[in-house]
């Protein structure tokens, strides 16, 4: 049933869209890094939103200190094909897009710039670019956003590598746009819009494709994000419709390329869309009854919908791609429009990044975005949606999951990863009414993952004994929820933790958890860094999903092993499979020259894992969880001939994790048995090359009279050749060695 009024509803809009009409407290303002597109984006909203502890606040979208910033260009010529003259028409229609009577925002041109900016006055210094003074941001108050005309590419070059300014890079590189001061206060003070003049030329097209860029540019450094609407004209799966197309919304992350020209691929380039508008509604709202001359209120002949969206054990779910689409009153279903006409990402205003054990909290503006209150985890806005004629209209309410592609600095929603929804994608059709309405309402996923117990896994200062298997599952849930577990290891050893996140299903997957992984040693400090090893980028495995982390033991030693969402999430679809391949001891420890068989115990092992001693295959006859037996190779397929103390790995080749016993098994001094048949003095008959030369008599009981023909066996070690009796009759005998000789 659709709840209309909530007071949750305009407690939100109120508290967020009144926030922006106080007059601003004095800030200290941040440089920013060049190219800030690689920061996260919000799905047809904004592109950041505030939270702790870089900001002040938590949980507003990031705006311009101003409603009417104003833009400078260049005093030069953009190439030797457009004109100065020509550059500022082409700009000025670029940011006169974004001047709609729905929004307050009111964007002009102030001026031009004191002088033309080129690679002759503008350099990299050890911070960054360095520019001249009036493009700086510093000068927020008297220039907001500088324009500048990069006739020849060299400031193109200095901020994206030499090369970048080339024409066949223009579809990347023809606009390079930049918020270079983002303040604690949670408002925009400058930005920087570059114009590559190298893509422009003697066709009319090369410049309407530059003004095409610059426009969309302009929507990012206004801040608004990018936006999943229609999301079939870009994927061409259905074949999209002409009003599909004509509800793709202008900031749609990536351009189809139909040609040479990528506005052409769009009908009207340069008309926003509902969506757009929608956006704007959320960043520079006009309240009832508030409109300036020259505006209007924001939901004059429009709605708003909000709402929160929930896995079914309750837990707000992020990252789903809601859309609007809307139905006439008093008209039959199939006259609903088949198109999106707005859309919007859960979760935006909740927290992106929550830091985590292994890499500590992120402290940084990019990482201090979104509100911890967990109303807000799974929380939506369609905030602006246009009326169709009468009095009121249905709206169809529809999730679907974020396009895979949209990720780092294409990123849709509050993931720069993307997140699969959990459980079947909603079609639902709810009411919406006359102008100024506002409705809110919760929809719970009834088939989505619905268990949030992690399991046996324990708390920092409590780990859980790793299982004696060395496998296990677990479940990273709820929000900032980190297993911790604990295991004991001998000196000299190493081992290998693997991670893989899984679906609901028990797949592999990359499309939910990001596994990061830490090692400490018992007595380090709680709340530290890891102190022995981590593995802080997710994925780093060789399988799907897996984040593996090896490290080594020198000493004995209770370590602490905690595993984390990159993010810091925690979701009831964030399952995982982990693992420890652990080699802990081998029976015997000792064998002779000829090897023997070793039965290997310790933690993690499966079918088709090696054994190698000194690097060297053995042969392995069977394995368990626990155990591993093999014959390994003797000294002489060791290429070594005298006593040796190897190291054994267990290695597997699937996953190329490896655990290795350092000088673990003891080899026995090399043993040669030989049998020499005695012949006259000074003749040996040999079977096999001794190691020391020498030669043997067989002597009669005088001690003077050879043995001729006498069987003799003796055996060859490193301490010198011990002998047998001689054997083949009753006649005593004394064996003697001359070394003196060499055996032939």
């Amino acid at each position: 049933m659709l709840l209309r009024d909530s007071r949750l509803c305009v407690r939100f809009w109120s508290r967020c869209w009144q926030r922006f009409a106080c007059p601003l407290r004095i800030v200290l303002a941040v440089t920013l890094c060049w190219v800030a597109s690689v920061a996260p984006s919000w799905a047809g909203g904004p592109r950041w939103v505030t939270g702790r502890p870089y900001f002040t606040t938590a949980g507003f979208p990031v705006v311009w200190y101003t409603n009417q910033p104003l833009y400078f260009t260049d005093p030069g010529n953009l190439s030797s094909s457009v004109s100065h003259a020509a550059a500022d028409a082409l700009v000025a229609a670029a940011a006169n897009v974004w001047n709609v009577p729905t929004s307050s925002l009111v964007l002009s041109r102030g001026g031009a710039l004191d002088e033309h900016v080129s690679g002759t006055n503008t350099f990299l210094g050890p911070s960054g670019l360095i520019l001249p003074a009036d493009v700086q941001s510093s000068n927020y108050v008297a220039k907001q956003i500088a324009v500048i005309y990069d006739s020849d590419g060299s400031v193109t070059d200095l901020l994206l590598g030499n090369g970048a300014s080339d024409p066949t890079s223009c579809l990347q590189n023809g606009v390079t746009e930049s918020v270079d001061s983002i303040v604690p206060a949670g408002v925009i003070q400058h930005a920087i819009l570059v114009l590559n003049g190298r893509c422009t030329g003697p066709a009319p097209a090369q410049q309407m494709q530059l003004q095409y860029q610059l426009m969309r540019a302009f929507g990012r450094v206004l801040g608004l994000g990018w936006s999943q609407t229609n999301d079939n004209v870009f994927t061409g799966s259905p074949q999209a419709t002409f009003n599909q197309a004509m509800h793709w919304p202008v900031m749609h992350p990536i351009d189809i390329i139909c040609g040479p020209y990528t506005y052409q691929c769009m009908p009207q380039p340069f008309t926003l869309r509902p969506d757009d508008l929608s956006a704007l509604a959320q960043l520079y709202y006009i309240g009832q009854g508030q409109a300036p001359p020259g505006k209007t209120d924001t939901l004059l002949n429009a709605s708003q919908f909000t709402g929160r969206l929930f896995f079914s054990g309750g837990q707000g779910m992020q990252g789903v791609n809601v859309v609007g689409r809307r139905w006439s009153q008093f008209t039959n279903p199939s006259q609903a429009e088949n198109w999106d006409t707005v859309s919007s990402v859960s979760g935006t205003y909740y927290r992106q990044s929550n830091g985590n054990p292994v890499t500590g909290p992120d402290t940084t503006m990019t990482g201090s975005q979104g509100t911890p209150n967990n109303f807000y985890e799974g929380f939506f806005a369609l905030a602006r949606v246009p009326m169709l004629p009468g009095s009121w209209q249905l709206i169809i309410l529809e999730t679907e999951p974020i396009n895979p592609l949209y990720t780092g600095q294409y990123a849709v929603g509050p993931y720069i990863a993307t997140v699969e929804p959990s459980g079947t994608d909603l079609s639902l059709v709810e009411g919406l009414f006359s102008g100024y309405q506002q409705a809110f309402i919760d929809f719970h996923i009834s088939d989505s993952a619905s268990t949030c117990n992690p399991g046996p896994d324990g708390t920092e200062t409590a780990p859980a004994a790793v299982d004696a298997s060395g496998w296990w599952p677990g479940l990273l849930c709820g929000y900032g929820h980190t297993a911790w577990s604990s295991l004991a290891v001998k000196g000299n050893r190493s081992l290998t933790l693997e991670v893989t996140a899984a679906d609901e299903q028990g797949f592999a997957t990359t499309a939910k958890a990001m596994p990061v992984l830490g090692v400490w040693n018992a007595t380090d400090a709680r709340g530290s860094l890891p102190g022995v090893a981590s593995a802080s980028r997710a994925f780093n495995g060789a399988a799907t999903g897996m984040t593996t982390l090896t490290t080594s033991i020198t000493q004995p030693k209770q370590l602490r092993i905690a595993i984390a969402d990159k993010r810091g999430d925690g979701r009831p679809d964030f399952n995982y499979k982990a693992r420890v391949l652990y080699a802990d001891s081998l029976t015997p420890s000792t064998v002779s020259g000829a090897g023997g068989t070793i039965t290997i115990t310790g933690m993690g092992f499966r079918t088709g894992n090696a054994v190698l001693v000194n690097g060297v295959p053995a042969t392995v006859s069977s394995w368990t969880a626990n155990t591993i037996v093999a014959t390994v190779p003797s000294l002489h397929t060791l290429g070594v001939s005298t006593a040796l103390v190897a190291d054994v790995t267990v290695q597997d080749r699937s996953t190329r994790g490896a655990t290795v016993m350092t000088q673990a098994l003891s080899y026995a001094a090399p043993v040669t048995t030989l049998s020499l048949l005695a012949a006259p003095a000074g003749t040996v008959i040999v079977g096999q090359q001794a190691v020391v030369p020498f030669a043997v008599q067989v002597l009669q009981s005088d001690g003077v009279t050879p043995v001729v023909g006498e069987a003799v066996t003796f055996t060859v070690t490193a301490g010198g050749v011990q002998f047998a009796a001689c054997g083949r009759r009753p006649v005593p005998c004394t064996p003697t060695q001359t070394a003196s000789h060499r055996l032939l």
